[in-house]
């Protein structure tokens, strides 16, 4: 097997972009960034200034027709995903998308026939799977140390204050881009078994003057699954206390838990009584399963497939449960999952 470094370009300079763009750059010994294409005007140009590297784009059409780009990594706004992924199979490219890959189960299927004519891999960017606690945990489901699974849950809190203007976020997308991780985590602790019905509730408490305008910023997903066993899934967008993100699942012979919003264990005892320093953002949570995804996609490029990680089926069946959960929130009662 080829050992060259594996060159990545990169859609989309924006938060989560950069900081793919800064792992790759700098993180990972056997890929490069050689190429960043983002609309924005200066956008592109920034970033690769920030990171060394030499091409800066304004246009995607420009990035994939770059003779050295082995590989893209796609970190656009949602809504852009499927085109900006079918581009680049259409281009030869093996794609790296973060979640959603789509907004359509039409259009999920559309960006994984188009991989798969391409021949290209295609991963999506569910990273909690490559966080350790979470990894450890499916292992040990796996070697059946806690039997059948029965209850599972899995939650995600964002740090607060919650400071977004809501008319400025996307409707649904408590439900298409931060429960999106739970659906997909909650399938994957729940190996084999396929969810049937979904019943949703969802709120705006942390900004309660938005509701009127579809703004949603708390909710509570149940799943039942055809294997009997029955899921719960949670967000919210503002945790003063830090980034949260749980997950448990108990069987029949016991249970495991995975993710802890503390730092570590080290505990202070001082005058203010006791506390523990917590995460506040998700790229330092998840610094190592952001990388080692990254990794794990670089090994996927040099075998011309995917190894291992979240494909676009994988994709497609938590998006599933993501519509079946806004058409029960519509509907004010459960669903029965497409």
């Amino acid at each position: 097997m080829s050992t060259k470094k594996i060159n990545f370009g990169l859609i989309g300079a924006g938060r989560i972009g950069s900081f793919h763009g800064e792992t790759v750059a700098r993180r990972l010994k056997d890929a490069e960034l050689v190429a960043i294409a983002d609309p924005a005007p200066g956008a592109a140009a920034k970033l690769a200034n920030s990171l060394d590297v030499a091409n800066a784009y304004n246009d995607v059409a420009t990035l994939l027709t770059h003779p050295g780009v082995d590989a893209v990594i796609i970190t656009t706004p949602a809504r852009f995903h499927t085109n900006l992924l079918v581009q680049a199979a259409e281009a030869g490219k093996a794609i790296f998308c973060e979640k959603p890959m789509a907004l359509t189960l039409d259009d999920a299927d559309r960006a994984i026939t188009a991989a798969k004519k391409a021949g290209v891999p295609l991963q999506v960017g569910f990273n909690r799977r490559w966080d350790s606690s979470f990894a450890e945990g499916r292992a040990a489901i796996d070697a059946g140390k806690i039997g059948t699974p029965q209850l599972i849950r899995s939650l995600t809190r964002d740090p607060g204050p919650f400071g977004a203007d809501p008319a400025r976020v996307p409707l649904w997308t408590i439900f298409y881009e931060t429960l999106i991780h739970d659906f997909d985590t909650l399938l994957w602790l729940n190996p084999g078994a396929k969810p049937v019905e979904v019943y949703a509730i969802g709120e705006a408490l942390v900004r309660p003057d938005a509701k009127g305008d579809g703004f949603l910023d708390t909710a509570v997903v149940t799943i039942r699954f055809d294997n009997g066993s029955v899921a719960v899934a949670e967000a919210n967008f503002s945790a003063l206390y830090g980034y949260d993100i749980r997950g448990e699942v108990f069987g029949s012979a016991g249970m495991v838990a995975m993710g802890d919003v503390r730092r570590s264990s080290m505990t202070l005892f001082d005058a203010n009584g006791v506390s523990n320093d917590t995460w506040r953002r998700d790229t330092d949570h998840f610094i190592h399963g952001y990388t080692a995804q990254l990794g794990s996609f670089v090994r996927s490029v040099r075998a011309g497939k995917l190894i291992e990680g979240p494909t676009g089926s994988d994709a497609r069946n938590a998006l599933a449960i993501a519509l079946a959960a806004i058409r029960s929130v519509e509907a004010k009662g459960p669903v029965v999952v497409a």
